[in-house]
C-alpha cells in the first residue's frame, strides 16, 4: 500500500463512518477483517458483522461524524487521531437515548493489506462520552 492509498483510505474511513454507510465502510476493509471497537468490548469479524456494528452506530447517532486530526504510516501499519462527535438519538446496548450531543477524541490503529484496511482498534473515553450525554455525572 502505498503512502497516497493509505492516506485515501484513511480519509476514506472518517467520510465512511461520517456519511453513514455502512456498506461504503466495509468497501475500504478485507473481506476477513477483523474490528474492534476496545471502549464498547466489541470485535466483529468479516464485512457483514462491521456492516452490522456500524448500522448500530448510525441508528443510535444518525448525525455521528469523525474528523482526522493527525495520521502515520509504517509499513503495513498506519495510526490515527481523530474527533468523533454527534447526538445520543438512540438506544446503545445497555443506554438509553438521551438526546445530548458529544464531542469525543480517539485513536485508531490499523492494519493494511494490498491496498485495503484488514484491522482496525479504535480506542476513546467511555467516561467523557457518558458525562456529556448526561448518564454520569459531570464534576
Amino acid at each position: 500500500m502505498t503512502m497516497s492509498s493509505t492516506d485515501t483510505a484513511l480519509e476514506e474511513w472518517a467520510a465512511a463512518w461520517s456519511a453513514g454507510g455502512a456498506d461504503r465502510l466495509a468497501s475500504i476493509f478485507t473481506d476477513d477483517c477483523v474490528y474492534q471497537d476496545g471502549t464498547m468490548g466489541v470485535l466483529t469479524r468479516g464485512k457483514a458483522e462491521l456492516k452490522a456494528f456500524a448500522n448500530g452506530i448510525f441508528a443510535a447517532i444518525p448525525d455521528f461524524a469523525v474528523e482526522l486530526s493527525s495520521r502515520f504510516t509504517a509499513g503495513p501499519w498506519a495510526g490515527m487521531e481523530w474527533i468523533m462527535s454527534g447526538t445520543h438519538h438512540g438506544d446503545l446496548p445497555g443506554l438509553p437515548a438521551t438526546g445530548k450531543p458529544f464531542t469525543l477524541r480517539g485513536a485508531s490503529i490499523l492494519e493494511l493489506s494490498s491496498g485495503q484496511l484488514a484491522r482496525c482498534t479504535d480506542y476513546w473515553d467511555m467516561v467523557s462520552f457518558l458525562k456529556q450525554i448526561g448518564a454520569m455525572p459531570s464534576e
